[in-house]
């Protein structure tokens, strides 16, 4: 599912495309490449219409496949001992 999208075109031709009433975004650079976890531009609905907002997207991870991960990482940290000279 990763990079699948991108954004090659400006502001001004988004919000005219999803008739945005609001721009929260500042300067919205080219994004060659947008992907999970990492902030990109989204339309939302809003109080007063729709708006035009960054966020992080992607796939949530459940509570067992983050734990599950987070073992997998401390054990890589794990490492034996050297014997003890005496």
């Amino acid at each position: 599912m990763c990079n699948l999208y991108s954004i090659t075109t400006n502001q001004a031709a988004i919000s005219a495309l999803f008739r945005v009433v609001n721009r929260y975004v500042g300067n919205l650079a080219p994004m060659p490449g947008v992907f999970p976890d990492y902030k990109a531009p989204i339309v939302r609905n809003g109080a007063e219409g729709r708006e035009l907002a960054t966020a992080r997207w992607g796939m949530p991870s459940s509570a067992h496949a983050l734990m599950e991960a987070t073992k997998k990482r401390a054990a890589k940290l794990v490492r034996p001992l050297p014997p003890r000279l005496i």
